[in-house]
């Protein structure tokens, strides 16, 4: 091993559509763009320039379009968000002995009101809010359209890799 590091960070997002009595109706993983603004929030935190710890970690999904840029700094049309309470960190052996650490941030989305139409929901994104700041869109991403109805719960993991 020459000790040189070779990873950055990125992410990946696990979809999951249940029906209400917990089967699974589809599985998508879908890899996503860190932000800038995201980038940013790990370097400030790692320099110790940000004051607040971070007060919530959500996850918001959309029904945008527009492929994902490291600029963004939400979603193009943001319309639901589930939060995560408990957000967790491990550290993940691989099969060369090297080590990864990831962050898991998970969120479930209840189904929409039963009177609501179907969700074509194209877009999702982690929001951490620092203090009483702004949410920061920490990633985001874009994918083929999942229709969510009122008989369907959307759980979502994302796994962040370090």
């Amino acid at each position: 091993m020459n000790g040189k590091e070779t990873q950055g960070m990125n992410g990946v997002l696990t979809l999951e559509l249940l029906n209400l009595d917990g089967t699974l109706m589809e599985r998508r993983k879908v890899p996503n763009l860190i932000t800038i603004a995201g980038k940013r929030l790990v370097a400030e935190l790692l320099m110790g320039r940000v004051n607040a710890l971070t007060t919530s970690w959500s996850i918001a999904v959309g029904t945008g379009t527009t492929q994902p840029m490291p600029s963004n700094i939400k979603l193009d049309n943001q319309v639901d968000l589930a939060a995560d309470t408990a957000p967790k960190v491990e550290e993940v052996i691989l099969g060369d002995g090297t080590s990864t650490v990831r962050a898991l941030v998970t969120a479930t989305l209840p189904p929409p009101p039963a009177q609501s139409t179907v969700q074509p929901l194209t877009e999702a994104g982690i929001l951490v809010t620092l203090g009483t700041g702004a949410p920061i869109l920490f990633n985001r991403v874009r994918f083929e359209e999942v229709n969510r109805g009122s008989n369907m719960v959307m759980k979502m993991t994302w796994e962040i890799s370090f």
